[in-house]
């Protein structure tokens, strides 16, 4: 048993190697109908995420300019809200049929070049219903197994994480929203603070925000004050240092089943 708990300190020792620091992930939603909103956010320091909603006046051009960049980009993909808020044309909703969803989301996905992945725009509706996520999930699987998913969680009840794990694409969470209250530079600060704590006691956090004035003025002013203390890394390089993470463990298991053996009378 000694030898497993060593084994298991270096395992978490080798996790903590991998991060010096805790990672934090922003990702900049709603971007499409300004395109000088989208450059301000675009030109923020470090490597942040940037979703842009598809079919919009400037989705394109701000998906090539960002491209032009080197910054990353997916598709922040409208979905019905529960709360009857006005959403774009294009939105995926539940009167759909299967055949309906899979014709939106392909023609979504190639609307916007140069993504990397995908995350709901609203959809505190339509991601509460596991048979209508299913066939988005393996849409985007059957197009591009590589694009990954973000569940932006608008509501504690989604089911589209689940369904994007078992359609086999990789997925993740938001864990913090930063400017629910976009006109108080407070309110975001103390949800930006939280975002940090939360990285410190998990490891990663990942924040959305939105191209807001108050919340690109918060943003340049907290950004630069925290690379001393946190890693920043876009949702791809989070997906990858998770993957490295966990492939550490079956090397650890072996080394620690080889020992136990030749350590046997």
């Amino acid at each position: 048993m000694s030898r497993f708990l060593l084994i298991l300190s270096l395992a978490l020792h080798t996790s903590t190697v991998l991060a010096d620091k805790p990672i934090l992930s922003l990702v900049i939603d709603d971007l499409g109908y300004s395109f000088e909103q989208a450059k301000k956010v675009i030109n923020l320091p470090g490597e942040h995420t940037y979703a842009i909603i598809p079919h919009t006046t400037y989705s394109k051009r701000i998906a090539l300019y960002a491209h032009q960049f080197g910054r990353e980009t997916i598709l922040h993909m409208p979905m019905q809200s529960a709360l009857g808020r006005k959403i774009e044309a294009s939105a995926l909703h539940d009167q759909m049929s299967e055949a309906e969803i899979t014709e939106s989301v392909l023609s979504m996905i190639r609307q916007v070049p140069h993504i990397k992945g995908i995350n709901n725009h609203m959809g505190s509706r339509m991601t509460e219903i596991d048979y209508m996520m299913r066939p988005v999930m393996e849409t985007i699987k059957t197009l591009n197994h590589s694009l990954y998913f973000l569940d932006s969680r608008t509501t504690a009840l989604s089911k589209a994480y689940q369904q994007a794990r078992i359609a086999g694409l990789d997925a993740l969470k938001r864990d913090v929203f930063l400017d629910v209250n976009h006109v108080n530079s407070e309110a975001i600060t103390f949800q930006y603070q939280r975002w940090l704590k939360k990285a410190k006691d998990r490891g990663q956090a990942i924040a959305i925000g939105h191209p807001h004035p108050t919340t690109i003025e918060v943003l340049q002013k907290k950004l630069p004050d925290t690379f001393a203390r946190f890693d920043f890394k876009t949702l791809s390089q989070l997906i990858q240092f998770k993957q490295q993470e966990t492939a550490s463990w079956p090397r650890y298991l072996s080394h620690w089943q080889q020992d136990s053996k030749n350590s046997k009378p």
